[in-house]
């Protein structure tokens, strides 16, 4: 794998400057001349920063996470792992998509770390990338040799508008996404038929509850290399109940993960940022400081 070096985004390619290891899968490498124009020490900086965007993120979005990241963290490598609505409906096509991004983790971190604090932060967007993350823990752990750690390395980790539970209404606002006012209306019994349908399905234990198991698995047995994470939440968000977000932040905090709560008040679904981009990368700033 070639390096690459950081360059200005554009409405044609604006993750141009990422290699494409899979279609859900790309991964910034800086250059050579990144990383020493660095003022911080690599070794104050993460060795690896994980992106799982929401369903269907637009490039032109993601990329302004991404190019915030090579500001703040010039020596860091960017793994960034996309979801679809295509692998939201089939779960099951995840999975080998988050062998590349395994891989790529194992790879980064072969040599020990100079120091004893975390050197991976992740950050999480919606049930998007907490479906990308859950098969992550699965696809590392399946990687570990007999004297491996089947636990991603120490780490922190950013929720953004996730985890979520399934609900009609919820389900309903999801697919709902994109639509004009006219198409919402014309799609409204078609929609709701369809996720009373699918509810009673997951209530009958005919199909699984995927939303309710990826978010088990953050609170999980192989997540507890995490150091620290932040949950980035609204009440205004019409995909995520802010409820079932305080929910699994209090169950996590009863099984010992260290957790903090940033509840936004006005925010739409992955839109914190907007609302306010200074508070945003503060929070993400503070949480980061455990990697130092």
């Amino acid at each position: 794998m070639s390096s690459a070096a950081a360059a200005p985004t554009t409405e044609a390619r604006p993750l141009s400057f990422m290699e494409t290891l899979n279609p859900l899968v790309s991964l910034y490498r800086p250059s050579e001349a990144s990383s020493s124009s660095s003022s911080r020490s690599a070794d104050h900086q993460p060795r690896l920063i994980i992106i799982a965007s929401w369903t269907d993120a637009k490039d032109v979005h993601i990329a302004k996470y991404l190019v915030k990241y090579q500001a703040l963290y010039p020596a860091t490598q960017i793994l960034l792992l996309k979801s679809t609505m295509k692998h939201i409906i089939r779960p099951s096509l995840i999975g080998p998509s988050m062998k590349h991004a395994a891989s790529v983790v194992r790879t980064a971190f072969q040599t020990p770390a100079s120091s004893s604090s975390p050197h991976l932060l992740i950050h999480i967007f919606s049930n998007g990338g907490s479906s990308s993350i859950a098969n992550l823990y699965e696809q590392y752990a399946a990687m570990a040799g007999p004297s491996d750690d089947r636990r991603l390395p120490p780490h922190v980790t950013v929720f953004d508008s996730c985890p979520g539970v399934f609900s009609i209404s919820h389900a309903v606002a999801f697919f709902n996404v994109g639509l004009s006012s006219l198409q919402r209306l014309i799609a409204a019994p078609i929609l709701y038929s369809w996720a009373a349908v699918w509810s009673s399905c997951i209530a009958l234990g005919l199909l699984p509850d995927s939303l309710g198991d990826w978010g088990k698995t953050h609170n999980g047995t192989g997540n507890t290399a995490e150091v620290q994470r932040v949950y980035i939440y609204s009440p205004s968000d019409a995909l995520i109940d802010y409820k079932a977000v305080e929910a699994h932040a209090a169950e996590a905090k009863s099984k010992g993960f260290s957790v903090s709560l940033e509840r936004y008040e006005g925010s739409a679904h992955v839109a914190h940022l907007r609302k306010d981009e200074s508070r945003y990368w503060e929070i993400v700033r503070r949480i980061t400081e455990v990697l130092a």
